[in-house]
């Protein structure tokens, strides 16, 4: 995961059922939904839980006969479906277990399943950005989700892991671990969405994801289907970018797309664009990172103005005043997309500022010494200069996205948080858009280059396939750009020019400080151990509260 190590497991997934050709469904804010009649085919929907971070989505799942039920993250941003055995040394090793400080939310034990079938034994072998992972072997079984059945799957079953939950990767198919050189003898097999088409369940390969705010319990996920009344205003579409090979050939491995302007607006509803005319970098839509990368000429110019204070190097964290909360509570980060002709996106200050309560209160846990006396976090980290770039569960929670994998393109709109009405629209096979877009936003060239893919025979390395851009390789971006969004006029929000960092406290921190390796790691991986130990969390539930600027700035 991307922030801390030691997280609670969650209750439960609710389980939908189809039996209509529409699907119409209310979503409480906590776990108690109201359960309305699905379409059998054409959508399925899967409803998802926050864990207490507020990120690292998870579905109940049951795979096997008879089922057995397994609690799994899903994954935008990597693309394998794999699950813990009952023997994995992680869920039976009580020292594994307190070396990494996990567990196991839920595991598999195929000797109980009529349907198990082997595929390539010893052929699974899947490592994410924070060299945390999973191997064993490729199976196929009965896989059932959201009420409807998938006859069979093939899929990882993991016997040694270093991630506490089992994993649902929903990106293309050319971003599977088994088609990499990390793999010693690489192959492609069907994903799960490619299985839902060919077995019916669904006309179209292609997805709308709806994670609600950050206070919310669940949210949902309409395979084959979207929801018109979980989004406010447009709903506008864009390109997928394509990685180009060293060969020169381009393909589909991640869900990004040419993000093209960045700004802050403040209480005043006065704006000011952190990004210049002709900006334009790749951005990964990946819902199993708990929070957002962003180009460092970005993050320079942006935590001076907000306070913010960069520890990422040391106890993992981004620190910022809570009382930014109540200072400006209207407080907007605005994201650009498809140039003049496209579409921006807000995030509220709320959905990315946490409490720390929990870690304050520990006194083993040792803190930075800081400009302001009630610290949170903040969900916006620095992705370095050359990427790859990531809008995780900071940013996605305020979109609503629908990823069409069949026609390479995504459409976005803005949230409309805690809907309590639905009007679901099946996603019809051959159209050539997604329904009910608006319009485009395709202003913009951008291609990434993978320069190290992991992908037979071309480049190298170990596939990483979440938040890791390209399918494991560094991902530079090349762009030609024209009539981009210009640069409003400055000064609304002041401060220094240059980002604050931390000074290191002289006190011995507790092994179980968040590690400095926070911002590298995954959140797909969720964790989940025996007891909690709450030291072990990062992030936790948000603070309503909010803040005056680091060194005496403010926000207007």
């Amino acid at each position: 995961m991307k922030f801390s190590r030691g997280l609670t497991a969650l209750a439960g997934a609710i389980l939908i059922s189809y039996t209509t050709a529409t699907v119409t469904m209310n979503i409480a804010r906590g776990p108690n939904l109201n359960r309305r009649s699905l379409a059998a085919r054409d959508s399925i929907t899967a409803v998802l839980n926050n864990n207490i971070t507020g990120g690292t989505y998870y579905v109940d799942v049951n795979v096997g006969s008879p089922g057995q039920k397994q609690t799994m993250a899903l994954d935008t941003g990597s693309s394998d479906v794999w699950l813990l055995s009952s023997t994995a040394d992680l869920c039976t090793d009580p020292d594994l277990q307190a070396t990494l400080g996990d567990g196991c939310a839920s595991t598999f034990n195929h000797s109980n399943s009529s349907t198990y079938k082997l595929v390539k034994k010893g052929g699974f072998d899947i490592q994410y950005v924070d060299q945390s992972g999973a191997s064993g072997d490729y199976i196929s079984n009965v896989f059932q989700i959201g009420g409807s059945t998938i006859k069979t799957l093939e899929m990882g079953l993991g016997y040694k892991a270093t991630i506490g939950t089992g994993l649902i990767g929903i990106g293309y198919s050319l971003n599977e671990a088994s088609d990499s050189r990390h793999n010693a003898a690489p192959f492609t097999y069907p994903s799960i969405i490619d299985t839902m088409f060919s077995q019916g369940l669904i006309d179209r390969k292609a997805y709308s994801l709806y994670l609600n705010d950050l206070d919310a319990s669940t949210g949902s996920i309409i395979f084959g289907g979207l929801d018109a009344d979980k989004y406010h205003g447009d709903l506008l579409q864009m390109p997928v970018v394509p990685t180009r090979l060293q060969n020169g050939s381009s393909v589909y491995l991640d869900l990004g797309v040419a993000l093209t302007s960045f700004g802050i607006t403040g209480q005043q509803r006065n704006t000011l664009n952190l990004t210049s005319n002709g900006f334009a970098e790749v951005a990964i839509l990946d819902s199993g990172t708990t929070i957002t990368y962003l180009p460092t000429s970005i993050i320079t110019d942006m935590y001076p103005k907000i306070g913010a204070v960069d520890d990422s190097n040391g106890t993992g964290i981004v620190y910022i005043d809570c009382a930014i909360m109540k200072q400006s509570p209207d407080l907007t980060f605005n994201y650009g997309f498809g140039g003049p002709s496209g579409l921006s996106i807000a995030i509220p200050i709320n959905e990315v500022v946490f409490s720390l309560q929990d870690i304050l209160s520990d006194p083993n846990i040792q803190l930075p010494t800081l400009p302001f006396s009630n610290p949170c976090a903040f969900g916006i980290y620095d992705g370095g200069s050359t990427g790859p770039y990531i809008l995780g569960d900071t940013f996605l929670r305020s979109a609503y996205v629908v990823y069409d994998l069949e026609n390479n393109v995504i459409a976005i709109a803005q949230t409309n948080f805690n809907s309590s009405s639905s009007n679901v629209v099946e996603f019809q096979a051959n159209a050539t858009e997604i329904p009910k877009v608006s319009g485009l936003a395709s202003s913009v060239n951008v291609e990434a280059t993978a320069t190290n893919t992991g992908l037979p025979g071309i480049g190298g390395g170990k596939n990483t396939p979440s938040g890791s851009g390209s399918g494991g390789g560094e991902a530079s971006k090349t762009a030609s750009v024209t009539g981009l969004v210009t640069t409003d006029a400055g000064g609304v929000l002041t401060g220094s020019t240059s980002v604050a960092k931390a000074t290191p406290t002289t006190a011995t921190t507790a092994t179980t400080t968040p590690s400095s390796t926070a911002s590298q790691s995954k959140s797909a991986a969720a964790r989940s151990v025996p007891a909690f130990d709450a030291r072990g969390v990062v992030i936790l539930a948000i603070a309503g509260v909010c803040v005056v600027l680091g060194s005496g700035w403010f926000v207007t």
